[in-house]
């Protein structure tokens, strides 16, 4: 009688442990966190700092805890057994990336915000830094096919979720006004709080804050779903993963958000050119996926129009010829209102009978005529140049000033205790008004949604970006918040721009120019590793199909990038995916 043969299925590594949790669990942590901002300490914010949020500072907090604990087993690897660790010379860029980011955090004015995290971004220093850990890590600790299979199950496991949530908000059922949605925000069951819908109903943001993440959420997801579809060997596995691409599309075209479907126009266009040959090889198969695709497609836009009227918006962009006003100075001397083209100087002084003598001059010097009604101290300009302007002397808060109306805009001014002109803001403060510099505002002003005003704003501060930045998460506080001009025609007075609404923006301003060059490098040095590896691979192996998937994943993202910024809520995502796709390669060159 022989020998019996027996065989042991060979187990995924603890160490893909804390990535899957990474990639299913954190982006879908909720719960309400309440802290001072720390905001207050600047004019062009309210009295008040006291802020709450639902979906990111947890996100935020679980990150770094993770990449501690990543941090500290490949310290464990590097101790107990060297021999594991590979090279990694493509990471080199990731590590200038992350000693720049912690540079310009510690020499930055507003290192607070670096180390504590600013509201509604929470992307501080050591999240940055958990980036960079947490992609080293995927590379370093995924070394079989049974740990891409862990976390390919993992990262299908977080979908399935995610995708429950987003489906029940597309019909108008919104997980978070339901009893058990408000326990997750509140930690309470059967919580009285009122909780709303900051996004129309049936709009998709699932647990990622904003419709516009649910873009990059997919750009990462979609591909790595197609992979696992087409790497399915059984019936039910093809219907799983084709069942939950369908409702994944659906929840991308619900969100509104145009980035993440002009990517994956890009996408499909980039995986038609770098994979002709074995798609013409199962044409069988791509045209009926391709379909069902347009098909799913076409059923959603015959419902919702919020789609094709954004893209409406997109290629027809209201015109901009500029605001009438398009100037003031709350100088030493007076105030300077520059209305198309003329200058309008304004001051005030009190005689010793505390009556409030008004100056009103051109940009020449000369007295402009106007008339005074004396029972209610309002003067009205006469002269033709500044039609409808109207100033008005009195006192708010107990202090004098003056109110004045011009281009249907109200302005009120007072002198400060240094003798210099400012302007009361819409938060009840007392504020310089600062004209922010612009660049191509005619291409820019007010396109893509004003992300382009944004950029118009932001790309000057790059002049102080060409060696370190502003620091992690310091956007908010260097972005030109008191151009009060500005958000007094847009009607967004009290609004605060957190974000420049660009993943490469933001790493230009925050982190310096030269980080984001090397934040580039380090994904050229993937990208192309990986076309040389798939452009001639036959497919017929798992790992070249998975990373395949991970390349048009972190691609589609790298689009989305352009529109959209960096979050918590996906980020991670995208490093732990670029790590594992270094790995995957990896071991497809090993084979």
């Amino acid at each position: 009688m022989g020998k019996r043969k027996t065989t042991k299925k060979k187990q995924a590594s603890l160490y893909v442990l804390p990535i899957g949790v990474l990639l299913a669990i954190v982006p879908l942590i909720v719960h309400y966190h309440e802290f001072e901002s720390g905001l207050e300490q600047f004019n062009w914010y309210a009295k008040e700092g006291t802020v709450g949020d639902v979906f990111l500072y947890y996100k935020s907090a679980m990150v770094t805890l993770l990449s501690a604990i990543m941090c500290a087993l490949l310290l464990l690897r590097f101790k107990t057994d060297k021999g594991l660790f590979k090279p990694g010379r493509g990471f080199y860029p990731l590590l200038a990336y992350a000693a720049l980011t912690a540079l310009s955090t510690i020499v930055s004015p507003y290192r607070y915000f670096g180390f504590h995290g600013s509201w509604e971004m929470y992307e501080t220093l050591w999240v940055i830094l958990g980036y960079c850990i947490i992609a080293f890590y995927a590379y370093q600790c995924i070394n079989s096919a049974e740990d891409i299979s862990c976390l390919m199950k993992w990262i299908t496991a977080g979908v399935a979720v995610m995708l429950i949530i987003g489906i029940l908000q597309v019909c108008g059922h919104d997980i978070f006004l339901t009893g058990f949605g408000k326990m997750l925000i509140t930690g309470k069951w059967g919580s009285e709080d009122q909780i709303s819908l900051v996004f129309e109903k049936g709009r998709v943001f699932m647990t990622l804050y904003n419709p516009n993440y649910v873009a990059s959420y997919f750009a990462l997801m979609i591909p790595a779903e197609a992979a696992l579809f087409i790497n399915g060997k059984t019936l039910r596995s093809r219907i799983l993963y084709g069942i939950m691409l369908a409702a994944s599309l659906v929840c991308l075209l619900a969100s509104g958000n145009r980035s993440g479907i002009a990517a994956f126009a890009v996408t499909g266009l980039f995986a038609l050119a770098l994979l002709c040959r074995q798609v013409l090889k199962a044409w069988k198969f791509v045209l009926p996926t391709v379909a069902a695709a347009v098909a799913v497609i076409a059923v959603f836009l015959a419902g919702n129009k919020l789609i094709l009227e954004k893209f409406a918006m997109f290629f027809a962009p209201p015109a901009w010829e500029g605001n009438a006003i398009s100037e003031i100075k709350t100088g030493e001397e007076d105030v300077a209102i520059t209305y198309k083209g003329e200058v309008f100087h304004l001051s005030y002084s009190i005689d010793e009978g505390e009556y409030i003598w008004v100056g009103m001059y051109d940009g020449n010097g000369q007295e402009i005529s106007s008339s005074l009604d004396k029972q209610n101290n309002l003067y009205t300009v006469n002269d033709s140049r500044f039609h409808g302007f109207t100033v008005k002397a009195g006192t708010l808060e107990g202090e004098v000033s003056l109110l004045v109306h011009a281009d249907g805009l109200d302005w009120c001014f007072k002198k400060g205790e240094d003798g210099t002109y400012y302007y009361y803001n819409e938060f009840g403060r007392w504020d310089k008004i600062r004209r922010a510099p612009r660049v191509a505002t005619e291409f820019l002003e007010g396109r893509f949604e004003e992300r382009g005003t944004i950029w118009s704003k932001t790309l000057p501060m790059l002049k102080d970006s060409l060696i370190l930045g502003t620091g992690a998460d310091t956007y908010t506080v260097s972005y030109p918040q008191d151009d009060y001009v500005d958000k007094a025609y847009k009607g967004t007075g009290t609004q605060i721009d957190v974000k420049p609404h660009s993943f490469y923006l933001q790493v230009a301003t925050q982190s310096g120019i030269p980080a984001l060059i090397a934040v580039l490098a380090f994904y050229l040095w993937y990208f192309v590793q990986s076309i040389r590896l798939y452009r001639k691979a036959e497919f017929k192996d798992k790992k070249e199909i998975i990373g395949a998937g991970l390349l048009f994943a972190t691609f589609t993202y790298m689009l989305t990038a352009i529109l959209n910024d960096s979050t918590v809520a996906v980020a991670p995502i995208f490093w732990a995916m670029v790590g594992m796709g270094a790995a995957v390669n990896r071991m497809v060159m090993d084979t």
